[in-house]
């Protein structure tokens, strides 16, 4: 496999789009948004802010569903049970993974 079908296949399209096409333009906006809500998880950890984390978790679980991503959506809802335990190392493990998952997030992979 080529380094750009292995980056295409790394990548996370929306199953909402692959369902219906002319969603793909609400889609885009909640992809280009995703960096805001990654830098809102971030100074939510930093600031050891756990309900702030749990709040942008639980949009960002509802967000991602909606929009077609389940995965994005199962990681936030991971992190939204984490904050309510307040368990520091644990909440910066999901915020890393959930980065990690943002930054493979695409409006379709196909």
């Amino acid at each position: 496999m080529s380094n750009e079908s292995q980056c295409i296949q790394d990548m996370i399209g929306s199953e909402l789009v692959r369902e219906d096409p002319s969603f793909a333009g609400i889609v885009v906006q909640f992809v280009e948004g995703l960096s805001h809500r990654v830098t809102t998880l971030e100074e939510a950890i930093n600031a050891r802010d756990f309900e702030s984390l749990g709040i942008a978790a639980h949009q960002l679980k509802g967000s991602g569903g909606g929009y077609g991503y389940p995965d994005l959506s199962n990681q936030a809802a991971k992190l939204e049970s984490e904050a309510r335990e307040r368990v520091l190392d644990n909440c910066v493990k999901s915020v890393e993974q959930l980065k990690q998952l943002c930054s493979r997030v695409v409006v379709s992979a196909d």
